[in-house]
Formats: structure tokens, C-alpha cells, sequence
């Protein structure tokens, strides 16, 4: 009996501090997870994103079309609320940018507008590395093992909300490829949004011009490993898609 008691006794400490300890682990990585990015203020984004242009960087158009600014027939700018406007009558890009997709056959213009806190980000996109941190959900950790971030033009156009003036409006949300791809956009040091909204000046020249506008889009294609308690791991490929910006196809 006694050995039995003490045999028993000796299952519950164990237990306990299996449990103690799997605790401790999680509030390590929520703690891990909870980690942000620095803030970074409007002015300071706004400065920040014309240096881009100010030290003439090449600006990627398509994955394997790059611009390098100063660029004849171009014109390259920073909004007044930091987003990132090109305007290009280019030959030599529209000629490529024809040979690429069907979409571009008899372009005469071409228009990108990059979200503020994106520009960044969308010029270095090659040099682009996933996070190592993790985060946790209730009894499941997440984390990135591999993966590729790319720049997307996507096959659907926008639709289209007029405002004031002669701006329009394009509301535009981030898609998962699964219920944990969306819980692991939480491990990205910066935010993915919900939605993102994008404001233009340009009414008068989709209306007066032959105008198709294309969301731009980060494509985060990765694997997920997904651990639950310590002991049960699962991996899925994952696919995040993050609306960055709009692209305007003129003819």
C-alpha cells in the first residue's frame, strides 16, 4: 500500500510540473509574440518614404521589371499622406510590362500607388526575411519554418467608391488561406490589416481615360508548423494575401 501511495504521489508531482513548466513556455512566447515593431510617427513615415525617392532607388513595377528612378517619361512622388504615386509613359517599361501579360497588350500609361507604411517594405522586398519569433493561441504554438514573400498584380479589378472632389475610394481586404494561416499573420513585426483603404485624386481620369485598376498585393507563401501542448505538431502551407497598394493599366 505504501509503495503504491508513494508510486502514486510521485505520478502527481510529475504531472504538476509538466504543466508548470508547459505554462512557463507559453508566457515565454506570448511574451515573444506581444513584441512590436518601433512606432513610427506620420511625419517621420512621410520623411522616411521620400528619402527612398530623394536617393534615387530602383522601384520594382512587377517582381522581374525594375525601374530606376530618374527614369524618362516618369514621374516619381510622395503624397502628402506618405503614399508612394509613379506615373510612367515609359516605352521601354510599358513594352515590358506588355510582354508579360495579355492584360498590359496596348498600354499607353501606367500608375502605381503604394500604401504609406508599405513603401518601405515594397522596395526591398527581395531582401525580405519571415520572422523567427512564434505565437500562441490558446494550447497551440505557431511558427514560420520557410518561406517567400512576393509582389502580385491580381486578376480581378477594384471596385470603385466615389468621394468628395475628385478622389475615389478602394477598400481592399487581407484573405488566409486558413483559420491558422490568419492566427500566424500575428507573428509579422509589421501589422497585416484587415483592410486596407486607398485614396486617389484621380476621378477625372478614370472617367475620361480607358482605366483598369488591379490591387497590389504581398503574397506570403509559407510553411506553418503548429504545436499543440508540446507534443502534437501539424505543418500546412500557408498563403496570406496583404493588399498593398493599386495599380492602373491606361490604354
Amino acid at each position: 500500500m505504501t509503495s503504491g501511495h508513494q508510486f502514486k504521489r510521485f505520478t502527481m508531482i510529475i504531472i504538476v510540473l509538466i504543466i508548470a513548466i508547459a505554462a512557463a513556455v507559453f508566457f515565454l512566447w506570448q511574451v515573444d509574440a506581444e513584441e512590436q515593431a518601433p512606432k513610427v510617427s506620420k511625419t517621420e513615415l512621410i520623411e522616411s518614404n521620400k528619402v527612398w525617392i530623394n536617393n534615387q532607388m530602383q522601384i520594382p513595377i512587377q517582381d522581374n521589371i525594375i525601374l530606376s528612378i530618374p527614369a524618362a517619361n516618369t514621374n516619381t512622388t510622395i503624397a502628402t499622406n506618405g503614399d508612394l504615386i509613379l506615373e510612367t509613359t515609359n516605352e521601354d517599361i510599358l513594352k515590358e510590362l506588355a510582354s508579360t501579360d495579355n492584360r498590359y497588350k496596348g498600354i499607353k500609361a501606367y500608375r502605381l500607388r503604394i500604401e504609406a507604411k508599405k513603401v518601405s517594405e515594397y522596395i526591398t522586398n527581395t531582401k525580405y526575411r519571415y520572422p523567427t519569433t512564434t505565437i500562441q493561441k490558446k494550447f497551440a504554438n505557431y511558427e514560420i519554418t520557410s518561406g517567400e514573400r512576393s509582389v502580385q498584380t491580381e486578376k480581378t479589378p477594384v471596385k470603385i467608391e466615389d468621394t468628395t472632389n475628385n478622389n475615389i475610394k478602394v477598400s481592399l481586404k487581407t484573405s488566409y488561406s486558413s483559420d491558422d494561416a490568419e492566427v500566424a499573420a500575428g507573428i509579422f513585426n509589421s501589422q497585416i490589416p484587415e483592410e486596407t483603404t486607398i485614396t486617389d485624386n484621380t476621378k477625372n481620369l478614370i472617367t475620361n481615360k480607358n482605366v483598369t485598376i488591379y490591387p497590389k498585393t504581398f503574397i506570403y507563401d509559407f510553411t506553418l508548423q503548429k504545436n499543440t501542448m508540446l507534443v502534437f505538431k501539424e505543418q500546412e502551407e500557408a498563403v496570406i494575401k496583404e493588399p498593398i497598394g493599386i495599380e492602373y493599366i491606361i490604354k
